[in-house]
């Protein structure tokens, strides 16, 4: 199911860093929440949506370290995102759920209320659950929560203590190597980027390290676009932001629709522009791009020993990729 929340009122409160501090509310609010312009914002502070401290702000206002920032939106709403999920495991402390492709797991520039964290938190009636890790937007699959905060707190740091393994499933164009790679290329942000959000390899990069294991071939081409196509097993040894998509990228196979790591981002720069065409997913190959976090091997508390949890809830085009082809 995907929803469009239309809530109407909304608020969201800010509270000024310090390195904010005696800003303009208007370069303050530049800073930090940058899907609105700067017109954008001053249109909104003339019209007495931003309060700062329960008072309406004025465009001439500077802030100081800890002023309370209140933002109103009148008629608000959110783009469509996927809300099913299915609960694989749950006890007294942990669920083990799985996420559906599509949906953030924490507030992005647009949605604030159908987070996978927050949609959650409805559905169990419970507003301590907490991711105990994270996944991309566009990656669905499995995903360990805390029902509680003691237990987030507890755990959190030391995950690798319950949390033993986690194995992905990527589709990539090409055929991968048969024998196990271990691609230890060190990733990093670049400030100079044009894409900061983006992960490059670099030897001045933090460690990075994956185990890629090629489980299908695929020959035939998938929805127009040639083959063949490989399905691989990813395994992640660290985990650095976009690890397992910057590496097979960094390796000459970058997952298919990855708007990020494929086609030198042209389909992430335009998709900031706005929607992109049914024309822009023919050439992708999919809405979503092709890379599900399905096994992971957990000893959460009470296990007598090691269990391992597998998701089948792909995407309809990953799905259809993971089931044809033939054994590697």
């Amino acid at each position: 199911m995907s929803v469009m929340a239309n809530i109407g009122e909304m608020r969201f409160e800010s509270v000024v860093r310090p390195e904010h501090r005696d800003f303009y509310l208007v370069d303050s609010l530049c800073a930090r929440f940058t899907y609105h312009t700067r017109e954008d914002w001053l249109e909104k502070i003339r019209s007495g949506c931003v309060l700062v401290n329960g008072e309406p702000a004025t465009e001439e206002l500077r802030v100081s370290t800890g002023d309370k920032v209140l933002y109103r939106v009148d008629h608000y709403t959110e783009p469509l995102v996927p809300t099913h999920f299915s609960t694989i495991f749950e006890d007294d402390e942990f669920v083990l759920v799985d996420k559906p492709s599509g949906v953030p797991v924490h507030h992005t520039g647009r949605i604030f209320y159908n987070t996978f964290t927050s949609i959650l938190r409805r559905a169990f009636d419970n507003d301590e659950i907490t991711p105990m890790h994270r996944l991309d937007r566009d990656t669905g699959g499995l995903m360990l929560f805390s029902k509680t905060k003691d237990t987030a707190k507890r755990f959190q740091r030391h995950l690798e203590r319950i949390l033993l393994r986690k194995i992905y499933l990527a589709v990539v164009p090409g055929i991968f190597p048969a024998e196990e790679v271990r691609c230890e290329i060190p990733l990093r942000e670049k400030s100079d980027s044009r894409i900061r959000l983006q992960m490059y390899a670099d030897p001045e990069g933090k460690p990075s390290t994956t185990l890629f294991r090629r489980q299908k071939i695929r020959e035939e081409s998938f929805r127009g676009i040639p083959g063949p196509f490989s399905i691989v097993e990813a395994e992640l040894l660290t985990g650095r932001k976009h690890q397992i998509r910057a590496q097979l990228s960094a390796l000459g196979y970058p997952i298919v629709a990855d708007r990020l790591y494929s086609h030198d981002a042209f389909y992430y720069e335009k998709m900031l522009q706005g929607p992109l065409s049914q024309d822009d997913y023919a050439v992708l190959g999919a809405k979503n791009q092709m890379l599900h976090a399905y096994k992971v091997l957990l000893m959460l508390p009470y296990f007598k020993e090691a269990k391992w949890f597998q998701s089948g809830d792909f995407t309809p085009e990953m799905g259809e990729m993971v089931s044809g082809g033939h054994e590697a």
